[in-house]
């Protein structure tokens, strides 16, 4: 309730959105409230009640054929208009977020269409929440435009965060505290538990989202490399390091294990059934791969690509206080 609230005062004004049925657009903002009670019934825009739109916007359903618009346009097919509305001048505006469509939809071959005459970036925020929606070329043409990308390797990590911890919940479980605390049968009165833990969840992705981009903000502002480049250094130094982590002897060290197990478990989960259960029960491997991942993360993120030579001994004992 107070997210919903949140988003509907919010000063931000979209103006449109694109999904598997058609294109809802409206250059003076699409109604906050109407569009945050669709998402809450999981359906589509082509439910979005028409009277809501100024007389200048639309919605164009992929089933329609010659469709006026209100600026005098002529549509002759809605899913052709769909499919290619991200290269429609109609659509520029200050952030665009991809959240589906087809791999390489913005490449080379099309690329100048989101940029305009006078050579300014029709899209001045892209952040990339499908993956392999525009090609990294067209990416990097973007960003010598002025665009700030953040790519789909920075931007759309969540989800695997939220799959991971739902298996680490179930793995941590057992069959009747999963059913007690995890299982839905009414998603009207989902389990107090339930509930919290995604709200934990959320908190996780958002410190990790948070962490990431600044991180990139900071690395390019450092070296003036592409950000589309600098979200794949990351993820690799990100990699390598989790690798080098858990065959070290760092897992070893019970006092460094627990205070980054500790950090990394979801609190609510930690609170129902401590440190010392769940790592009995996850297998090892799972929790070897929580401890270093959460550890490269933390260490890339704070120091950086190009870090001292001595930074992640200063790190690690930092983090034992």
């Amino acid at each position: 309730k107070q997210w919903y609230q949140r988003r509907v005062r919010a000063k931000d004004k979209t103006i449109g959105i694109v999904d598997g049925s058609g294109v809802l657009y409206d250059p003076n903002g699409i109604d906050k409230a109407e569009l945050l009670l669709l998402a809450n019934k999981r359906v589509m825009v082509r439910e979005f009640p028409l009277q809501k739109l100024s007389d200048k916007g639309f919605f164009v359903d992929v089933n329609s054929v010659d469709v006026t618009l209100p600026d005098g346009t002529k549509v002759d097919n809605g899913m052709v208009f769909r499919n290619n509305f991200h290269l429609n001048p109609l659509s520029s505006a200050d952030i665009f977020v991809p959240c589906g469509g087809r791999p390489e939809a913005v490449q080379l071959a099309n690329v100048d269409k989101l940029v305009t005459r006078t050579g300014e970036v029709r899209f001045r925020v892209i952040v990339e929440g499908a993956n392999l929606f525009f090609t990294q070329k067209a990416r990097l043409v973007l960003e010598e435009k002025g665009a700030i990308i953040f790519k789909d390797a920075s931007a759309n990590k969540g989800g695997v965060t939220s799959s991971s911890l739902e298996v680490f919940a179930a793995l941590s479980m057992t069959d009747k505290e999963f059913e007690n605390n995890m299982e839905v049968l009414d998603p009207q009165n989902p389990p107090a538990f339930y509930k919290a833990y995604v709200d934990e969840v959320h908190r996780i992705i958002e410190e990790n989202a948070r962490a990431e981009f600044e991180c990139l903000w900071r690395e390019h502002e450092r070296t003036k490399t592409p950000r589309a480049i600098l979200s794949d250094l990351i993820s690799t130094k990100i990699n390598d390091l989790n690798d080098q982590i858990q065959t070290s002897p760092l897992w070893h060290n019970v006092k460094l294990r627990e205070k980054v197990l500790s950090d990394a478990c979801p609190r609510n989960l930690l609170s129902l059934l401590g440190l010392d259960t769940i790592q009995r029960r996850v297998p090892e491997n799972y929790m070897r791969a929580m401890f270093g991942a959460y550890l490269a993360s933390r260490f890339v993120y704070s120091a950086g690509l190009s870090p001292p030579e001595f930074a992640f001994f200063t790190f690690i004992h930092d983090l034992l206080g």
